[in-house]
């Protein structure tokens, strides 16, 4: 989740999340995501291990916020470490 970066005036924030979410981690992350102050809108690109957020948000709640949930990691956490 290192990469960061914000978009102009779209205030769009861009995060890097383990690649090969399963279902059960999507919603889990969603969960905790739209509980975010500030966030207007947001998508995961699970596949793409990518986590876009619209609106006016303090990225480092927002990391802390992922962090907290579990997605500090490189993986999926329900996935066998031999998965994949």
């Amino acid at each position: 989740m290192a990469d960061e970066s914000r978009q102009g005036a779209a205030e769009t924030t861009s995060i890097r999340v383990p690649a090969l979410l399963c279902r059960t981690c999507v919603r889990l992350l969603s969960r905790h995501v739209r509980d975010v102050p500030g966030i207007a809108s947001f998508e995961i690109d699970a596949a793409g291990g990518l986590l876009r957020v619209r609106g006016s948000v303090d990225s480092g709640e927002l990391l802390a916020t992922l962090a907290s949930a579990g997605f500090a990691g490189d993986r999926c956490r329900h996935l066998p470490p031999d998965a994949g």
